[in-house]
């Protein structure tokens, strides 16, 4: 019994680092290499005439995890800053969402808004 030959072509991309590692590490646990794992979803998208999963993705999906990791430290540096200088006693600047406008908040709890 003799099988038709198949006949293949080379795919080149490039992808995230840790994304392909990680693709790797769950297709090794299937027992599947990354090149089976990309052949098996290109054959669902031929099949399907459509991309097999939700495309809806969470903000920090969409964004790089470099730029995620960003925001997040300058997140806590911010934080850090504010409790120091509430610690200080310092004047610390905010902004009332309710009023659309920015204040001045002083250490014994007074504003001073801003105009804008």
């Amino acid at each position: 019994m003799t099988s038709a030959a198949i006949e293949t072509e080379r795919v080149n991309f490039r992808a995230n680092k840790q994304t392909k590692r990680e693709a790797e590490r769950v297709m090794r646990a299937m027992g599947l290499n990354l090149s089976d794992g990309l052949n098996m979803f290109l054959a669902r998208v031929a099949a399907e005439h459509r991309v097999p999963f939700s495309l809806e993705m969470t903000r920090d999906e969409l964004l790089a995890p470099s730029t995620v990791q960003l925001r997040n430290d300058v997140t806590s540096s911010i934080r850090e800053d504010v409790s120091r200088r509430i610690a200080d006693g310092s004047p610390i600047a905010r902004y009332d969402r309710d009023l659309n406008q920015a204040y001045i908040q002083y250490a014994d709890g007074n504003r001073e808004y801003v105009d804008g």
